[in-house]
């Protein structure tokens, strides 16, 4: 009963961050818009973000970095719907199936895909930062660490999966 509270309690918090996420990726964009026109904008796109001198410097550079920014929100907007996927997938009778295998595989690649994004996005800030001596707002990259932890987990339930195929065929 309380593992079940407690995948309960984890799905609001997914569907909560699934949320936020889509509003953040979706504010950047929008903000993002409205400084096409308006340079001013983007000494404050979001949240206090300043790109200001990379939209003076390079409005191509400048979109690049903003585009980053939103398909790194959007992609883990999608890793917490995959995540609730993957909660209302569980069964706690029978947690190993190839369904939850599956959804921890594909969580597993998005994370190292945001990794692989960050080293991009933050390559390029440092480029051009350093360069031209502007600040810079960079990315974690401890994403990959999060993918290995991950896709070891997928491979235990595989082997789950394996090991109650093959009790089911014995019986």
């Amino acid at each position: 009963m309380k593992t079940e509270r407690i995948l309960k309690i984890m799905k609001f918090f997914s569907w909560f961050a699934f949320i936020g996420l889509l509003i953040k990726a979706g504010g950047i964009l929008v903000t993002y818009l409205l400084s096409i026109e308006n340079a001013e904008i983007s000494k404050n796109l979001y949240e206090g973000l300043n790109m200001y001198e990379y939209r003076n410097y390079s409005f191509t550079h400048y979109s690049f970095i903003i585009g980053y920014r939103i398909i790194l929100f959007a992609i883990e907007a999608y890793i917490a719907y995959l995540v609730i996927k993957l909660l209302k997938k569980l069964n706690i009778k029978q947690p190993f199936n190839i369904d939850v295998q599956k959804l921890m595989q594909q969580i597993s690649n998005c994370i190292f895909y945001l990794w692989i994004l960050a080293i991009v996005h933050n390559t390029h800030m440092q480029v051009i930062g350093k360069k031209h001596d502007f600040e810079m707002d960079l990315f974690s990259s401890d994403f990959v660490f999060l993918s290995v932890i991950i896709f070891i987990f997928a491979q235990i339930v595989k082997r789950g999966i394996e090991i109650q195929s093959e009790n089911d065929l014995t019986i």
